[in-house]
């Protein structure tokens, strides 16, 4: 399976870097979409797995394609952030949304601008807007719950304080900016050595994001994880201060490939977290309403 490399700026900067003392980051210089598209597992989506293409539009007139996907009378979405390469027909994000469709739950799932279908140039920032644009595209009665893979991660906490986000799943996800710019210096032999300065656009935190809300968090992460390391997916976790979140490392795990490394308990895992937070949530509306 393709390795996915998050932030794959760090990787496409490179020769830049060593070449120059230093440099200065912009958000288009993030990203690496392929454009290329699989139509066999595009095709395996749509009419296997019950996955229907959809075009969101956003204020500038382009065309995000989306899949999503209805089960009768249930009000529970997976919105389902994918990370920085490839594009949904492509591994390991076509497996994600391939195991997610054996659940009952609705799915919608977006190739941000630039990447497989979607117009548009891909950016950092249009991933952001994209994610936006996602969200308000779901109904105001739908229980969400944001699942944000590498990269997607950012993506999913820039949208979680929404009144109908219940729950955040965070599978190899990242901490912050400081901290990716740090994990580059330390892979690099003249890392230490560039001034790196990063466009405003860039700056994220998704752990003072996490710390800010009171939502619970499912945080997977492999660990064996050669790209993002184990110990961000803990940070991550212990960023959480609400009593139902949980961690699930996954001994062995890669970069957001447990949907096969641990086929077994994957789907369960998720299945249970979401079933958890949605009875307490009613139980929370329940006593509200009585008071």
């Amino acid at each position: 399976m393709m390795q996915v490399k998050t932030l794959n700026y760090i990787v496409l900067m490179m020769s830049v870097l060593l070449a120059s003392c230093s440099v200065v980051v912009k958000d288009s210089m993030v990203v690496s979409p392929s454009k290329q598209v699989d139509d066999n597992n595009l095709k395996q989506l749509t009419e296997v797995h019950g996955y229907s293409p959809q075009w969101l539009v956003t204020a500038t007139g382009k065309k995000v394609y989306a899949l999503s996907r209805k089960v009768e009378g249930q009000t529970t979405t997976l919105l389902v952030l994918h990370g920085n390469a490839l594009n949904m027909s492509l591994q390991p994000w076509f497996g994600v949304l391939e195991s997610l469709a054996t659940t009952e739950f609705n799915i919608l799932a977006i190739d941000y601008q630039g990447y497989g279908l979607s117009d548009g140039e891909a950016s950092f920032s249009n991933m952001l807007s994209d994610t936006q644009l996602a969200i308000t595209a779901l109904s105001k009665n739908e229980e969400i719950y944001v699942y944000g893979l590498s990269l997607g991660s950012v993506m999913a906490t820039s949208i979680a304080k929404d009144d109908r986000v219940a729950g955040l799943i965070i599978e190899g996800g990242i901490t912050n900016v400081a901290e990716m710019v740090d994990l580059y210096r330390s892979r690099n032999l003249f890392g230490g050595l560039v001034n790196i300065e990063l466009d405003n656009k860039l700056k994220f935190d998704n752990i003072s994001m996490i710390k800010g809300i009171s939502k619970p968090v499912l945080v997977i992460h492999g660990e064996k994880d050669s790209n993002i390391p184990f110990s961000m997916g803990k940070a991550l976790y212990l960023a959480s201060s609400n009593t139902m979140s949980s961690f699930y490392p996954v001994a062995e795990g890669g970069h957001c490939d447990t949907f096969i490394k641990d086929e077994k308990s994957y789907l369960s895992r998720i299945k249970q977290f979401i079933e958890s937070v949605s009875v307490e949530e009613n139980i929370h509306i329940s006593l509200k309403s009585t008071m």
